[in-house]
């Protein structure tokens, strides 16, 4: 199973310095079937069910509403090859939400492309 690495060592923006004193910054998302699949939002939100167990949770911390974190749930795992996301719906045990292999597969992928990136901004000199 693949290492991810907290969305708190990550940066929605990549910037690095030119030549000329001017920046040059940048976002990373993935796309399929012309729709967002990854993004750095995205992948927070995988990151947090990973870490609370669910995805009201998840939701909560990120001050975002439990039906918006549902359908980016579900639009990811549509979107992917194998589900990010497996879910157990409530009762009298409780629901809860976790990372598939694939899922933390797909969080480490998409940092390690992040910090790619950032590796080639910093190193891009116009």
């Amino acid at each position: 199973m693949p290492k991810t690495r907290k969305s708190s060592e990550h940066n929605a923006m990549v910037a690095g310095q030119m030549q000329s004193g001017m920046q040059i910054k940048g976002r990373l998302w993935i796309e399929n079937q012309g729709r967002t699949y990854l993004s750095w939002g995205r992948v927070v939100l995988l990151e947090r069910i990973g870490e609370h167990g669910s995805v009201s949770a998840a939701a909560k911390s990120m001050q975002m509403s439990f039906s918006h974190a549902w359908h980016l749930v579900e639009e990811m795992n549509g979107l992917a090859p194998a589900p990010l996301v497996e879910k157990q719906a409530g009762g009298r045990q409780g629901g809860g939400a976790w990372l598939t292999e694939a899922g933390q597969k797909a969080v480490a992928d998409f940092w390690a492309l992040v910090d790619r990136f950032q590796g080639w901004i910093e190193h891009e000199r116009l």
